[in-house]
């Protein structure tokens, strides 16, 4: 369970909070992003990759800005044989199409974000294990807030998928306003370790 008490003010209105929440992201020094990202993968690997079957599917992201990067969450997924796919923005739509592909074959896509080239194979997200999102901010129910697009929330929706959400412990709020489509993750991995909304 969240007993996190957010560290930057939870403005109601949702473009306040998110304006906000990546004031505060942003804010979190480069060293400090680099040695958050290692001990959460770190978390992840031995409290979830290890009981993978060799050859599962995880869906990860690349990075942009100061999202916790997924680097060392790639490379131990790797060394424990399970497979990995990366998403792509369809373009015109909200949704995302995800493609099995290793960190070295991504490439600038939409908004320049790396993304699988699209010529990759492609997978549905029930296919996947798990699959790792990124946030400006999460709450104690698993309530995650994106920029507002909603790419993940129109294509995880109606899905089965074991969604788990990548953030520095700071993201962590009491509560985010929600919306009826916002599909909320079931875990929260942190470098402080694993949460579970509840």
């Amino acid at each position: 369970m969240l007993s996190h008490v957010s560290r930057f003010p939870v403005p109601v209105d949702k473009s306040a909070l998110r304006r906000a929440a990546r004031a505060a992201r942003d804010g979190i020094a480069a060293p400090a992003r680099r040695a958050a990202a290692t001990a959460t993968a770190a978390h992840i690997d031995r409290e979830l990759l290890s009981s993978l079957p060799a050859g599962a599917t995880v869906v990860l992201y690349a990075a942009k800005g100061s999202e916790i990067a997924t680097d060392d969450l790639a490379a131990a997924a790797l060394a424990r044989g399970l497979a990995l796919a990366y998403p792509r923005i369809v373009a015109g739509t909200r949704r995302l199409s995800f493609h099995l592909a290793g960190p070295g074959d991504l490439r600038p896509g939409t908004f320049g974000i790396p993304e699988p080239p699209a010529s990759a194979p492609a997978i549905e997200a029930d296919w996947a294990e798990l699959v790792f999102l990124p946030g400006l901010a999460f709450d104690r129910r698993g309530v995650r807030l994106g920029w507002g697009q909603g790419h993940y929330d129109t294509t995880l929706a109606g899905t089965d998928v074991f969604r788990v959400g990548l953030a520095y412990d700071s993201q962590l709020v009491d509560e985010i306003p929600d919306d009826e489509h916002d599909i909320p993750v079931h875990m929260i991995a942190t470098e402080v370790g694993l949460h579970r909304p509840g």
